[in-house]
């Protein structure tokens, strides 16, 4: 089992004093990797529904600042040694493919091939028709062809292609990513089409536990769409237990013992022997990676949450 830290790129996470004490705590109290969030820009006006809270209100459009995640992660990459990045998850049509294939390459060169890319295809419309991007129908479409794309920049000598929504050829794409055998990319998502796309073409497959419309708050319903997963690969030939199992629970971990919406214990929530029988139980169901989120809005608070949870909690654990 692997353990990382989710850092928002914004608020405290958003200057180079607060991302530079989150990043080099996490790296310190042993954690393996660093996720950052993705924005380009907050709309001043929000419709579009998020989908990871219960009314369906994004906690970002109150803050409305936020770093660019790639450059974030480069920083991030240049204040630690060894510890992961984790694009969490990078919407893809955001950025067109070369260049966004470019800049992770240049990420993971420069880092020393600590990239992991996580995708995912959006969901806030309004930032879509901000950036001036591709239809928000269809972005599920863009998506997949960009994932291609990237694909075939960070492997092939010469690469090429003719797609809808990605045309290229007779170019240079040097260096090449760092990875090896190859760049990962884990697909971000709990619906049905993340769990295809997931089968299709991720490397592995990263869920977030609150997501009202498919919950995953529990080993029951993370082993069953695990198995969905399963089954999709299937489809494509590809063997599902290959596909690695990351896992996002997105209520902050700590100490207090929490209840949940619909009365059952919060999990990640309460004494460190409390969390590691948490953790010991998504391991049993199959997950390989969990990333924390961390408790608390200011600097001091956050970097306490992530030094408690590697030194108290994550420590004592034993796989």
């Amino acid at each position: 089992m692997r353990f990382g830290i989710m850092i928002m790129a914004r608020g405290p996470g958003g200057r180079l004093e607060g991302l530079t004490a989150m990043a080099q705590a996490a790296e310190n109290t042993g954690l393996d990797i660093i996720a950052i969030n993705d924005h380009v820009v907050v709309p001043g006006a929000i419709d579009s529904t998020y989908p990871y809270t219960d009314d369906g209100v994004w906690a970002g459009q109150s803050v409305g600042e936020c770093l660019e995640m790639v450059t974030a992660a480069s920083f991030v990459a240049a204040a630690t040694k060894k510890i992961e990045l984790l694009t969490s998850v990078m919407v893809v049509p955001y950025r067109p493919a070369v260049l966004a294939a470019k800049m992770l390459a240049t990420l993971d060169v420069l880092s020393g091939g600590r990239l992991i890319v996580g995708c995912g295809a959006g969901w806030m419309q309004e930032e879509f028709e901000a950036l001036g991007l591709p239809p928000f129908a269809e972005r599920g479409r863009v998506t997949d062809e960009y994932i291609d794309a990237f694909r075939i920049l960070w492997t092939d000598d010469a690469p090429a292609m003719a797609g809808k929504y990605v045309q290229f050829d007779n170019l240079v794409f040097e260096p090449k990513p760092a990875h090896q055998p190859r760049l990962p990319i884990w697909i971000g998502g709990e619906s049905g089409p993340a769990v295809r796309r997931a089968a299709r073409t991720g490397d592995g497959w990263f869920p977030v536990s609150h997501n009202p419309a498919f919950l995953l708050n529990t080993t029951e319903r993370y082993a069953q769409a695990s198995a969905r997963l399963n089954q999709e690969a299937d489809k494509h030939g590809r063997d599902g237990s290959a596909i690695h199992r990351a896992y996002l629970p997105n209520r902050p971990v700590g100490s207090r013992e929490k209840v949940d919406t619909d009365g059952s214990r919060q999990l990640f929530a309460g004494t460190p022997d409390a969390i590691r029988d948490d953790i010991a139980a998504f391991a049993a169901a199959g997950v390989e990676t969990i990333i924390f989120s961390a408790a608390g809005r200011e600097l001091n608070q956050i970097v306490d949450s992530i030094t408690w949870l590697g030194e108290d909690v994550l420590a004592g654990y034993q796989a």
